[in-house]
């Protein structure tokens, strides 16, 4: 699959996602576990859960400069 930078389908609708840059690499999740979800075939990852507070909000920004292909992305829609 050629990455495009789009908004994986899978995400959660909201401010903060995913492209189909990600490589699986697991950061995001690290930072920011209750928002992060592995594929099913471990390919990548998506947002599941959009933050619910400022404590997860504050871990997804950590998740967004942790990443090293940046495929997370906080301007969608809320």
């Amino acid at each position: 699959m050629i990455a495009t930078g789009q908004r994986l389908r899978r995400n959660a609708w909201g401010r903060f996602y995913v492209t189909d840059e990600c490589n699986g690499c697991g950061l995001c999740a690290e930072c920011a576990s209750a928002n992060f979800e592995r594929s099913d075939d471990g390919t990548y990852y998506y947002v599941i859960q959009q933050p619910y507070d400022d404590q997860e909000e504050r871990a997804l920004l950590d998740a967004m400069n942790a990443c090293p292909k940046r495929c997370i992305r906080e301007d969608g829609e809320e």
